[in-house]
């Protein structure tokens, strides 16, 4: 057995300076980026109004016959008005449907008499025979966030089986519902290229713009509590429509967070080149929770203060502990003790986080090099080291209230407006510690949170 030696004047007296403090140590590395869902409405309300005033309502006049060539000496002038577009979006697909009501008038020219003049629709009281007709234009968003269509003469047709909406003229024994149906398809035809010049010309990135750079900004969830999305890039997926608007539902990949300390910086990345292809994945955040020093030091008190220490014939009873940082991802321990060793010592360490029982410990705590240089050495050694494993093995202290803190504003964080037409809806499922990094100013406690969560983004035109 290792005798304590212990001078004529009484226990040994120490009051070690405190560690000299450092620089941060660099934050820790990131998570994966995530991937968030982002319907992005976009109404093309406006698009349709354009269209409607572009396309004519009405064409063709009696002033400007057109001759018959399969029936001689015979011409006919045709006029054509059509109903205001009827707008329906199926899928990726929208549909202009309207009803064309026409007249005809024929025109044969009998040799040595009068013209005799027949036709449709010309009578004051007579119902115009009528067409149906439709448009049809499949809808995508480009890479550099212009909607584009491809419009094309889907359907035109006598509106009904009715005999108002057939045109046969009797006395040059043909029916000519068929030429007025032509007539329609290539005066649409000739204008399906304006209709999709409108679509083009549409500025509506300026919309993706602004909701883009609403999510660079970091969300306030408390005092010193922020939610930071940081989005990276978006992919689109399927199209899709009704009433007036379509739906483009995208994926956001972000590295969203939830920091603590002062107001982030705006997340530098403006808006990429919207990408193509699958759409899906989990989402993980990041999430920094902040274990304040005060409140470790309390705890360690609580169960340590009044403990004993002792080895080769000496004893140390532990009065306080204070927990602080000291730059460099370390800890200090301030520690009074009393015994056969009086005054103020210090222990540093760099912490970390044991999964199992869920506490913070430092398992390399070891005195400082000032209290060191001041401990006397020889048979007290043993004391000293007993007193480093004791403090090793019971100074630990719990975070999980701190996290299930930060996780609470991360679920009010996801559920809100963040701007007029951008919301957020989400969940938080389940939260894991990752580790503990040491600040100066508290215990930094990473956390991943598994979450889902979707942006809604109405932007109305």
């Amino acid at each position: 057995m290792v005798a304590l030696w212990l001078s004529s004047s009484g226990p040994e007296r120490i009051t070690a300076p405190r560690p000299q403090l450092g620089p941060d140590a660099p934050p820790g590395s990131d998570l994966a980026a995530a991937s968030l869902s982002v319907p992005v409405r976009v109404s093309i309300a406006t698009l349709l109004r354009e269209v409607e005033n572009q396309v004519p309502r009405t064409w063709g006049s009696p002033d400007e016959p057109i001759e018959v060539p399969e029936r001689g000496r015979t011409n006919a002038a045709i006029s054509l008005r059509r109903s205001p577009f009827r707008a329906e979006l199926n899928g990726s697909i929208a549909r202009l449907s309207a009803t064309v009501e026409y007249t005809l008038e024929a025109t044969y020219d009998l040799p040595l008499m009068p013209d005799l003049n027949l036709g449709c629709g010309t009578g004051e009281d007579e119902p115009r025979p009528r067409l149906a007709v439709v448009l049809e234009a499949p809808i995508t968003l480009t890479s550099d966030w212009r909607i584009e269509t491809r419009s094309r003469v889907e359907h035109v047709a006598a509106a009904s089986s009715e005999e108002r909406d057939r045109c046969e003229v009797t006395f040059a024994g043909f029916d000519v519902t068929g030429r007025m149906e032509e007539a329609a398809r290539e005066f649409l035809g000739g204008h399906t290229e304006t209709i999709d010049s409108i679509v083009r010309a549409a500025e509506v990135r300026p919309s993706f713009v602004a909701w883009w750079d609403v999510l660079r900004e970091p969300i306030e969830l408390d005092e010193d509590v922020w939610l930071e999305i940081r989005p990276e890039a978006i992919r689109r997926g399927p199209i899709h429509g009704t009433g007036d608007a379509v739906t483009v539902d995208a994926n956001l990949r972000a590295r969203p967070r939830v920091s603590v300390g002062d107001r982030p910086e705006v997340w530098p990345t403006e808006l990429p080149a919207l990408e193509e292809g699958p759409v899906g994945g989990a989402l993980d955040i990041l999430i920094e929770a902040r274990g304040e020093y005060p409140a470790a030091t309390r705890l360690l008190n609580e169960a340590l203060v009044g403990q004993i220490v002792e080895a080769a014939g000496g004893r140390l009873e532990v009065r306080s502990l204070t927990v602080m940082g000291i730059g460099g991802g370390r800890l200090a321990l301030e520690t009074e003790v009393a015994g056969d060793l009086e005054g103020r010592l210090f222990l540093v360490g760099t912490p970390s986080y044991d999964a199992q029982d869920g506490q913070v410990y430092i398992p390399d705590l070891n005195f400082s090099v000032e209290t060191s240089n001041l401990l006397v050495h020889g048979a007290s050694r043993a004391l000293h080291t007993q007193l480093v494993t004791f403090l090793r093995s019971r100074a630990r202290w719990p975070v999980g209230d701190a996290v299930d803190w930060a996780a609470e504003k991360l679920r009010e964080g996801l559920n809100r407006s963040l701007a007029d037409g951008v919301h957020l809806e989400g969940s938080v499922d389940q939260v894991r510690i990752l580790g503990v990094e040491a600040r100066r100013d508290a215990l930094r406690v990473r956390a991943a949170g598994t979450a889902r969560a979707t942006f809604n983004v109405d932007r109305g035109g």
